[in-house]
Parts: C-alpha cells; structure tokens; sequence
C-alpha cells in the first residue's frame, strides 16, 4: 500500500477513538445482544422498585472510575488505571465506558475479550497509549484499507540493475512500469495492507563490484521510485546480493529505502539493527517483520555485528529463532522472511522444512521464502503456512512461472492465503489467472506442495488429514 506513516499524537487519538467507537475502518463486534439484555434486567429493576417517576427510572451514569473498579478485578496485561480508561472513554465516540462496563458485569473479562471490546488487540493498545507506535523508528500505524480482514501480500525476488534485462526492458518500454508488470498485479501489491518483495541488489551510485563474484547489482537510488509505483511498504535485505558493492553502496541502500519510506528487513548498519522487528498496526492488530539469509554456498555477505554493516544470517537458526521469539512476544502475528533453498530448484534442501518448523514453532505465523529463483511448494505446519519460495518477481531474463501471495489475516484470526498466477517472460511479468497458462502454473504448485489444496482461483486450504 506505502501509505504507512509516523503519526502524530492527535492521529493516534483519532485512530485510537475510530477503532474503540467503531466508526472508522476497524468495526467494533455486535455486542446487542448483551446490551438488549442490560435494557431488560435494568426495565425490570424499575418495575420492581415501582418507580413511574422519570427521575428514578434514571440509571446512574457510570464513570471511568466505576469501570476501573470493576475491571481491576481481573488479571491484565493493559495498565488498567483511572487515567487509561478516562483516556479510553475521552477519545471514544459513543458511550464506551457503559458499554465496556456492562459487558463486564455480565460476562467477566479477560484480555481476550478487549479486542471484542474495543477493536484493537491487548498489544496495539499499548503502543498506542504509551506512544510507542509513533515514537519508535520501527513501528507504523496504516490506514487500512476499509477492507474485511488484513491483506499482506508477497513476491519473490526484484533487481532493479540499470545493465541488467528488467531494467533493460524497462528502458526499452518508455520506461513505465505498467509495460513490465501487468496493471492487475500492480494493483494487487498497491491495493494490500502491506505489500514486500525482496529486493536483491543495492542503491548506490558508488562502490567497487565485490571481488570474486560473479554476480553483482547495483541500481540507480533514483530506482526507487518504481517501488513507490508497486506500492510496496517494506523489502527484504537479508540475501546475498545487497552488499554487492561494498559499504558505501550498501549504506546508500538503507538511505535510499528510508528516504522513499520504505522499511527493510534483515539488514543494518550493525546486528541490532540487522535483527529488529518492523512493527505495523493495522486494523487493530499488530504485525511483525522479520528476516534472514542463508542463501550463499560461498559466503562473501558479510554478517552484521556490533560495530559492522552486513545481513543477518541463519545457518545456525539460533540467532533467528531468538528474533521471532521477540516479535512474537511483542505481536499479535510474525511473518518471517528467509533467503535459502537451491537455485533453479523445484525441490527443498532438508534444512528448509527443518528449521522452518523451528521458526514455527518459534512464533512465527507464516514463512515466506525466497532465493530459487523458482517456484517451491506451500506446506502447513501446526496449521501455519510456509511458502518455501516465491521465485523471480522481476528479476532476470529468464522464462519462468511467478506469482504474488496474498494473505489474509480475517477478523476471526483465521488466515486466507491465494496464490495468483503469473509468468516472467522476455523480462516482463504477466498476470495470467483465469487462463490455461494460469491453471497450468496452479498444478505446478499443487505438485510442487505438501499437504495442501489449491482450488482453480489459487486459495490454498490445508489438506484434511
């Protein structure tokens, strides 16, 4: 989407008053049914005492006093207070103390209701209230896109390399996106919560080709403006093609990326920043980025450390696993990007599946792989996706199949995943769903894939067992 912004704190506010109210994009959960039931014990009371005076029918108003009396009852991981549920109620529109405060009364609490209460999970609610969301280099608040559910979609690998076939064609064309990349895939990235690719090359306008590399890329900074034209909000570093050019380039790269507000994953100026989560709050909920590599058999990418510049690695899972353990801790869902497999290659190394269900088992909620070049299957662990690799993007000259992955976080925290089809071909990549050619590629990922059904619109569903 690339709307994602550092808000202010009257931003937050009006996010934080949209959400709880239900007015804005994140719809508060019909809660009738226990208000009707309030209405009819509280006529009830009335009936009772009696009271046909209109001054005694009158329910006394509950404050955020009340709430937090009440509340405090209850174990939590929000800092219930006064001053947070006069906040709450202050930046609300509507009666949300009430509401909150009879729900309660009659249903009890626990944090797992206040997403159903409010519109925002424990955890966004936090980062809010304490500012945290807009304070802190690694964290968004989006928009939305006023859609049911949270659309984050995903594809393989893109090299934006002036001598290279796609920027080559891209010249070639006029130098309009629109004539390498279909229209509907292009909408399809700017139309999702939050679109990433990897991005395997540097910005720079400097530096010296790797020595002893067969392969480098570098492009242009002013390249950039193609990832605002796919919409994209945050690219994976973490590959072996992003230190091409040594440590000028590579750190152009990161300002590149930062000045055209693109976030990147997996890569810094040192481990800390090589290993942060990217946070995004969308729709109520809190997501986390992550990412790693593995990809090179002959490693020449240099790893991060405390004092250096390079990508964080994961031949040893160790480091990564501890990465996604962190953003679980902080998110409500983990993506978690990882460089590996073999190139040219339908087939899985072992060490795939291996510590894939490690990351899993981690934290993670989904795994998107890339580096093959290729098209690898889809697998579920524990009920959580893997999608081993998502090949070429836009990346060579190459006549390959590709496509994008969508996936849909629902607002029952059920997960939608479609694949949508598409060819890389003469350095210009095609949507072709809805075709014999998009059906073909579907039947490859069906044989590509482990325990999973495609359907002929590419949503993938887990294999009963």
């Amino acid at each position: 989407m690339n709307t994602k912004r550092c808000i202010t704190l009257t931003a937050v506010i009006c996010m934080l008053a949209s959400s709880l109210c239900g007015c804005g994009e994140i719809e508060k959960k019909d809660m009738s049914s226990w208000q009707s039931m309030s209405q009819v014990d509280s006529a009830y009371d009335n009936s009772e005492s009696g009271g046909n005076d209109s001054s005694d029918s009158q329910e006394p108003q509950i404050t955020g006093k009340d709430l937090f009396e009440l509340i405090n009852m209850y174990s939590s991981e929000l800092p219930f207070s006064e001053e947070f549920i006069t906040w709450c109620g202050e930046n609300t529109q509507g009666d949300f103390i009430t509401d909150t405060y009879n729900y309660i009364k009659q249903n009890g609490y626990t944090d797992n209701d206040w997403y159903q209460l409010s519109g925002m999970t424990v955890k966004a609610t936090m980062d809010l209230y304490t500012k945290k969301a807009y304070t802190e280099d690694n964290y968004y608040v989006l928009d939305g896109d006023s859609e049911e559910g949270i659309s984050l979609i995903f594809g393989g690998d893109v090299c934006l390399d002036d001598s290279y076939y796609p920027m080559q064609k891209y010249t070639e064309l006029g130098s309009e996106i629109e004539n390498c990349i279909s229209p509907y895939l292009i909408d399809r990235l700017k139309g999702a919560d939050i679109a990433s690719l990897n991005s395997e090359f540097c910005f720079s306008d400097r530096g010296a080709a790797m020595e002893g590399k067969l392969w480098t890329f570098r492009g242009k900074t002013s390249n950039v403006s193609i990832y605002n034209e796919l919409g994209l909000d945050v690219v994976l570093l973490a590959n072996n093609h992003v230190f091409d050019f040594g440590k000028d380039a590579f750190y152009d790269t990161l300002d590149t990326l930062t000045g055209a507000g693109i976030e990147y994953i997996g890569a810094g100026r040192d481990i800390s920043e090589a290993s942060a989560p990217v946070y995004y709050i969308v729709e109520g909920k809190k997501i986390a980025f992550v990412a790693a590599t593995r990809a090179e058999k002959y490693v020449l990418t240099p790893q991060a450390d405390e004092q250096n510049p390079g990508v964080l690695r994961c031949y040893d899972p160790a480091a990564f696993i501890e990465v996604i353990k962190e953003a679980k801790a902080n998110a409500d869902y983990v993506v978690a990007c990882v460089h590996w497999g073999t190139e040219h290659s339908h087939g899985l190394e072992d060490v795939q599946p291996e510590t894939a269900y490690q990351y899993i088992d981690a934290g993670a909620d989904v795994i998107i792989g890339s580096h093959a070049h290729c098209l690898q299957g889809i697998e579920y662990y524990n009920g959580k996706p893997i999608a081993y690799n998502l090949g070429n993007f836009w990346f060579d000259g190459y006549d390959i199949d590709t496509g994008l992955l969508e996936v849909t976080i629902n607002t029952d925290d059920s997960v939608t995943l479609q694949f949508i089809p598409a060819t890389q071909r003469n350095s210009q990549t095609t949507y072709v769903g809805g075709e014999a050619e998009g059906e073909r590629i579907l039947q490859c990922m069906r044989d590509y894939s482990f325990n999973v059904e495609i359907d002929e619109n590419g949503y993938i569903t887990q294999k009963a067992e």
